[in-house]
């Protein structure tokens, strides 16, 4: 588990994922991009960049590879 403190409200948000948009519960101040804190041990968790992540549109010519492949 995660968390953010708000420089605005000085409460801390919590968080079970470390992406997406993350919104101060309290005072609706944009945390996405504050440091993150385990909640527990309140260290400071440092994110490995795991670069950008591309999704492929699917296309209509696989529906005809399959009927090519089966006769």
């Amino acid at each position: 588990m995660y968390r953010k403190n708000c420089d605005r409200c000085n409460r801390p948000s919590f968080s079970s994922s470390e992406q997406g948009e993350w919104l101060c519960p309290v005072c609706g101040n944009d945390l996405t991009r504050y440091p993150f804190f385990n909640a527990i041990s309140l260290e400071k968790v440092v994110l490995k960049h795991r670069g950008k992540r591309q999704t492929y549109p699917k296309t209509s010519q696989s529906k005809g590879l399959s009927s090519d492949l089966w006769g």
